[in-house]
């Protein structure tokens, strides 16, 4: 099983581990519930070192990435932090991921670490058949950096304090303050780049820090001095789920394209790109969902709408900021459009629960 550079780290805080797609991953440290509202009412701080870091380099570079990914990279504001979908040519979905160009001829693709090794060999694979692939280069360097998410409103004094302490020599301060929504800032060191980007996956502000191995654990010691609570991945997944945001395997696979997951605003359409089959493709449709009482819904239960089954849970939890059941599910596009609740079937009982919009907070 892998681990992180901060797997002692981890241990020391007496962090619950499991396994995560094949990482001993932490689960949790105070509690998913404590862990979670310190994020929506201060700061957290988590190791997501597992994800994984691909870089497409050349003078085709951007060309190539208009093909492969789902939305046009090239001509773009270059301090932009990207969300696209790489897909299959049907449109099923390989992985959902993060695009930073860290110069005209270099982007950084950041995929879900569960998908690192099938990604790298799709991007591979295509560029194989690309006409000017003599142009374009293709890198897994993923065991070069590491990854902490810093996320919570108020997150800049200490990111910058933190970083302060690990790069002393470095002058960033006025860009990091400056540094906007969803924009990202980079900074060459001697082996890789020191990438900051106001971005995360909680629905709170925040960054994401990507920083070469060996400098992960000071910097991951100077947040806890600075009393940042350490968070793990089940307050990771509730805080992305209050948020409306997908989890590929879930809301999104191979199965489900894009359209159908309700995510059609992060592909560009008018163009050629892999994938772009999936135009006019609705099979079913992703609904959100609260529960009426204080029912838990789970992954795979079943939904019913006027006694007929009509798909089922993708994401349930326990919200621990609204103090209730939350989920997305996977639904028939037979589901009426001003249907307004369906009923979920949790234990051999069908309990209410309401057609809601995301974010649930």
């Amino acid at each position: 099983m892998k681990r992180t550079t901060l797997y002692e780290n981890h241990l020391k805080l007496k962090a619950k581990m499991v396994d995560f797609a094949g990482w001993e991953m932490p689960l949790q440290y105070s509690g998913i519930k404590t862990e979670t509202l310190a994020v929506r009412n201060a700061q957290g701080v988590f190791d997501v070192s597992h994800m994984g870091e691909i870089f497409v380099s050349g003078k085709k570079a951007a060309e190539f990435l208009d093909y492969l990914l789902s939305r046009k990279i090239s001509h773009k504001n270059p301090a932009l932090t990207n969300y696209a979908f790489l897909c299959y040519e049907d449109g099923g979905v390989v992985d959902d991921l993060m695009v930073y160009q860290l110069n005209p001829e270099q982007f950084m693709l950041v995929v879900n670490a569960a998908n690192t090794d099938k990604d790298f060999d799709y991007i591979k694979q295509i560029l194989s058949d690309y006409p000017e692939n003599q142009d374009v280069k293709v890198e897994d360097l993923s065991d070069i950096y590491g990854l902490l998410a810093i996320q919570g409103n108020g997150s800049l004094e200490p990111v910058q304090a933190a970083l302060e302490k690990v790069f002393p020599e470095l002058n960033f301060s006025t860009e990091l303050q400056d540094l906007k929504r969803f924009r990202q800032m980079h900074i060459p060191l001697d082996e890789a780049n020191l990438i900051i980007s106001r971005s995360g996956y909680t629905g709170e502000d925040g960054y994401e820090v990507y920083l070469p191995q060996k400098y992960v654990s000071s910097l991951w010691e100077n947040l806890i001095d600075l009393n940042i609570t350490p968070c793990g991945l089940g307050a990771r997944d509730a805080l992305r789920l209050e948020a409306g945001l997908p989890l590929y395997g879930h809301e999104l696979s191979d199965k489900i394209n894009p359209v159908e997951a309700g995510l059609d605003k992060f592909v560009d359409f008018d163009r050629k790109f892999l994938g772009a089959k999936m135009i006019g493709t609705m099979r079913y449709q992703i609904i959100a969902l609260t529960a009426t009482d204080h029912s838990i819904p789970r992954d795979h239960y079943k939904v019913y709408y006027q006694g007929k089954e009509i798909g089922e849970i993708t994401s349930g939890s326990f919200s621990p900021t609204l103090n209730k059941g939350i989920a997305f599910a996977l639904v028939s596009t037979e589901l009426p459009e001003d249907a307004k609740q369906v009923q979920v079937e949790i234990r051999r009982k069908q309990a209410n629960f309401l057609i809601t919009k995301t974010p649930f907070i």
